[in-house]
């Protein structure tokens, strides 16, 4: 009796250990086919949403659930709005929404056929996206619907195949635009890079900029003088990435409270292409943007604060302060003249010597020290007047003449003391300045101790 139960036992567990064998097998079996699965899947090319070439897209059209239809158009090579009004369009804009609808990829075929699309948000879909091309069919159309429970994905289908599939929601987003993302939104639409000439008038300040015959800035004050070059670079580049903020009326000659009858500053632009004068009114009621107007534009629109401040500036403060431009280690011959005599100085050979009035070699850093002290040369002041005899320029104690570049450009620089001041100018200027006294007697220590 005992024999047989124990019998029976051991039965029960080979049949045991035999079904943990068969369904460990059939585990281990699943595994494998899931990973050749998932590697057949990884390694299959991703499949683009639309089969469309950038160059082959003639309009686009977005039609959101709640919101107003825009259509962009390409001409040539330019693209604009048309509906719902006619506008420029912003060239980086559509340039990725050509993109997303180009090389966008589907992540996931959730369905080949879907029985209900209102599952989906894609009955009706939240924005549909029609993409007119040149070729067949001449026209594509892509639904988006509602993001996935999960986030990061949003369903979609193309009109005509049956299936729902995902994208990622990055694709949703590159592709719900509204009408101020879609708009060419630069305050100037002028090419900054041919512009002539920059007026300012704000309240009690102002100034005019203009290009010389070289290209060089000048401040016309008169008569035209060396413009700081750094500061009129912040204007050109802040001119040239001036983004409208806002749009405050489409029709600037729609009755409105902008201040612009009494502008806050008045900016005129011109260039070989055209001119165009941008009005600055008052704030808005944030306190944080301008209400302004550009002549070749229609709208009101807003502007940073920071864009009146820029223009606000006293002639003054444009003027060029530097009297030497050169970098230190560009130069290679120097000319002085001092009350004391007449002195060259040339780098031969990485080495300095001084060639007149006699030949000697010289402390390579007691040259640049004294280079360093004429770069120092700085103007503190603007003395009214063209009259150079009076600031005893007409006959100058002091002339530096510095040479340098692979192109062997020269500056030369004057200097003289009229009473209590020390009056200097650069040889092709046609006005002096006022430097410090310790500035130059800086300059004459630096020389006397080669």
């Amino acid at each position: 009796m005992v024999a047989s139960s124990m019998k029976n036992k051991y039965l029960h567990t080979l049949v045991a250990l035999a079904l943990l064998g068969i369904l460990g097998g059939a585990m281990i079996y699943i595994d494998k086919r899931r990973a050749r699965e998932v590697a057949k899947i990884e390694s299959t090319p991703s499949e683009k949403v639309l089969v469309l070439e950038s160059n082959q897209i003639q309009a686009v059209t977005f039609k959101p659930l709640n919101g107003e239809v825009i259509s962009c158009q390409r001409t040539g090579d330019a693209w604009s709005i048309v509906v719902p009004q006619k506008l420029a369009a912003d060239a980086t804009a559509i340039s990725g929404v050509l993109s997303s609808l180009t090389t966008s990829s589907i992540d996931q075929v959730i369905t080949p056929q879907a029985q209900q699309l209102r599952d989906f948000g894609l009955d009706p879909p939240t924005t549909v996206i029609e993409v007119s091309v040149s070729g067949k069919p001449d026209k594509t159309t892509l639904l988006l619907g509602d993001d996935t429970p999960t986030g990061g994905a949003t369903y979609a289908q193309v009109v005509g195949n049956p299936r729902v599939f995902t994208v990622s929601t990055y694709v949703k987003s590159s592709l719900t635009k509204t009408l101020f993302e879609l708009r060419d939104r630069h305050a100037v639409t002028l090419d900054v890079d041919q512009l002539q000439r920059i007026r300012a008038e704000s309240k009690d300040k102002g100034f005019t900029l203009a290009k010389n015959t070289q290209g060089a800035w000048e401040l016309v004050l008169p008569p035209p003088v060396r413009a700081d070059r750094f500061t009129v670079d912040d204007i050109v580049n802040r001119l040239r990435t001036l983004m409208v903020l806002s749009v405050a009326a489409e029709d600037k000659k729609q009755p409105g409270d902008y201040g612009l009858g009494t502008p806050t500053v008045r900016i005129e632009l011109q260039a070989p292409a055209g001119s165009q004068t941008l009005v600055l009114g008052k704030k808005d009621k944030e306190g944080s943007r301008y209400f302004a107007t550009n002549s070749a534009l229609e709208p009101v629109f807003t502007l940073p604060s920071d864009i009146a401040t820029l223009f606000q500036k006293d002639a003054g403060d444009l003027r060029a302060k530097d009297l030497f431009s050169f970098s230190l280690f560009d130069v290679n011959r120097l000319e002085v003249d001092t009350p004391t005599g007449h002195r060259v100085f040339e780098r031969q050979n990485n080495k300095w010597k001084q060639t007149a009035p006699s030949s000697k070699d010289e402390p390579t850093e007691k040259v640049e020290s004294l280079l360093n002290r004429l770069r120092d040369l700085r103007a503190t002041a603007f003395p009214q007047g063209e009259n150079l005899a009076a600031l005893g320029l007409a006959k100058p104690a002091y002339r530096f003449k510095a040479q340098f570049g692979d192109k062997n450009e020269t500056e030369t620089v004057e200097a003289a003391k009229a009473g209590e001041h020390i009056y200097a100018r650069r040889s092709t200027d046609p006005v002096a300045c006022e430097v410090t006294k310790t500035s130059l007697d800086d300059v004459v220590k630096a020389l006397e101790e080669l």
